[in-house]
Formats: structure tokens, C-alpha cells, sequence
């Protein structure tokens, strides 16, 4: 399926049609089998897991039940290889449930939460009840946010977490918005700071804008990196080196986009590299095209 990221509280949306076999919500993904524990990474995962905060916000409490935030080590399975957002929530445990018109794409549910029975007080709708089936309204809706473990701040994602790759020793952050605005969406409330990590270690991450990663002979589709603490960037690699389209050379500090138009089918990996004041750091991105 050819398509731009989407995400809720005021950015940008799709409209597609849905087939009626997807009026059922998206089971909650598995967790995938990892050693994950509570709190921050440490030890032998500092530097390779990624640690992931969830921050029920209002939804704790409501209709009495109790969601306290949640702060986990989530532990790469395979050090050294890439993971996405959603394999880090679920290497820590955690139940992930996807809008049935996104599946994981869209995050609806995490741990079960908003249910499908708890009134989430909207205003104008106080009764609203997350079925998962669309894409949840910009009202109510979880907030994806990320961090490098350098500093003190979390970035808010505009994009999802199947498409974006985790920085390791950092953060995952996602924290229900509740009647907010694009501005004041809340960040999670914990400090995403990992002792482990260096002053000027340089982070890189590189997401394909394209909720399934997949796109047609003859389409384009955009390649979206962000940095953190990186004095250079360079398009390293592509895998196959021929049919993937133009990657290669130095890119801009800290982010940026580039139109990618393959000529062969074939899935394509995409590689970037970054430097920094505390070494290098490497980043890649997979496109399928049919």
C-alpha cells in the first residue's frame, strides 16, 4: 500500500479507502520473547537496549483502574541490529494493539489501555470508547516521543513507530494525549537520561515515509533522518548497490529528506552514518518496492 506516515493531534492524515474486512480492531501483537526488567537500561544493555516509558497520563485511574507510568529496559535481542519502535515496545513487554485500518502502523493500545469498555472523557464526547478500528481521534490518542539518552528532554515523533528505527541507549517514550493540542501534547514524565551515554555521542536515525515500507515500480517515496550531537552525516550505503534509486553523499545537520525513486524491484536497505565529538553511529532503513 502506497502512503504518508500519518499521525494524530493535528498533523497529517490519509484518507483511504478500507476494505469492510478490517471493521474489526487489530489483535494485540505477541511480545516478542526478551529479557526485559524495570527501569532504565544498565549494565551490558546501556548502550545496546533502549529504554521505554509509557505515561498513562489521565488514563490512569479512570473508571478506577489503575495504569501507573511504566519506565523498562528493553533489551536487543540481537546487539548491533537495527529495531523499530514497535519491536522495542514489544522486547520490553509490552501488549501492542494497532488500529484495524493500520495495523501496527498506528498504535491504539498499549497494555490494553484505553479499553474498549472505559469512557475517555473527549470534550464535547465524554462517553468515547476507543473501538480501534480507525485511526483514534487527535483528542485521545498515545503520543509517540523519543530521546537519545544525552540530555534531558524527549522530541516528539511525527512519525510512527514501525517506521522508525530505535537510537540504542536511548529512549522510547509514549505518553496519552488527552484533550491537547499539536503544541501541548504531553511528553512523558520521566527524564530521559541514560548515564551511559557520552556528551557528544552522536545518534542517527533514517524511517522510510511509508506506513508498510512498500511501494510500486515507478513510484517515490521520501527517506526522513534526524540527529542528535552529529557535526556530519553522510548516505553511506544502499543494499542492492544497483536498483535502488540515488543514495549517497553528504546529507544535512541534523535532519533532513531526500526523494528516493528506485528502478528495480527488490527490498532495498538503506544505510546512513554519522559523526560526532564521541565516535560514529549508523542508522538504516528497509523499502520494498514490487
Amino acid at each position: 500500500m502506497r502512503s504518508v506516515i500519518a499521525a494524530a493531534g493535528g498533523l497529517t492524515l490519509l484518507l483511504v479507502c478500507v476494505p469492510a474486512a478490517q471493521a474489526a480492531a487489530a489483535p494485540a501483537a505477541a511480545p516478542r520473547v526478551a529479557a526485559a526488567y524495570d527501569g532504565i537500561c544498565t549494565g551490558a544493555d546501556a548502550l545496546t537496549g533502549v529504554t521505554v516509558v509509557i505515561d498513562f497520563q489521565e488514563l490512569n485511574g479512570n473508571g478506577g483502574t489503575p495504569a501507573p507510568t511504566l519506565t523498562k529496559c528493553s533489551p536487543n535481542p540481537t546487539p548491533g541490529a537495527q529495531r523499530t519502535g514497535i519491536q522495542a515496545l514489544q522486547d520490553a513487554g509490552i501488549a501492542v494493539t494497532g488500529a484495524a485500518q493500520w495495523g501496527l502502523a498506528f498504535v491504539c493500545r498499549l497494555n490494553g489501555r484505553p479499553s474498549a469498555t472505559e469512557s475517555i472523557p473527549i470534550t464535547g464526547n465524554p462517553g468515547y470508547k476507543e473501538a480501534c478500528v480507525i485511526t483514534p481521534p487527535g483528542a485521545a490518542y498515545w503520543s509517540y516521543w523519543n530521546a537519545d539518552g544525552s540530555g534531558n528532554s524527549w522530541t516528539y515523533s511525527s512519525y510512527g513507530a514501525a517506521n522508525r528505527n530505535v537510537v540504542p541507549g536511548g529512549f522510547e517514550g509514549w505518553s496519552f494525549s488527552l484533550n491537547r493540542g499539536v503544541d501541548t501534547n504531553p511528553a512523558p514524565r520521566v527524564t530521559p537520561r541514560n548515564p551511559a551515554v557520552q556528551p557528544g555521542r552522536p545518534s542517527v536515525s533514517l524511517s522510510v515515509n511509508d506506513l508498510d515500507r512498500t511501494i510500486n515500480l515507478g513510484e517515490s517515496t521520501t527517506l526522513t533522518w534526524t540527529s542528535n550531537q552529529a557535526t556530519g552525516l553522510t548516505a553511506s550505503a544502499v543494499s542492492p548497490a544497483s536498483g535502488g534509486g540515488s543514495w549517497s553523499g553528504t546529507l544535512a545537520v541534523p535532519g533532513g529528506t531526500k526523494s528516493i525513486t528506485p528502478t528495480a524491484r527488490g527490498t532495498y536497505t538503506y544505510k546512513i552514518s554519522a559523526t560526532g565529538t564521541a565516535g560514529t553511529a549508523t542508522s538504516t532503513a528497509t523499502l520494498t518496492v514490487k
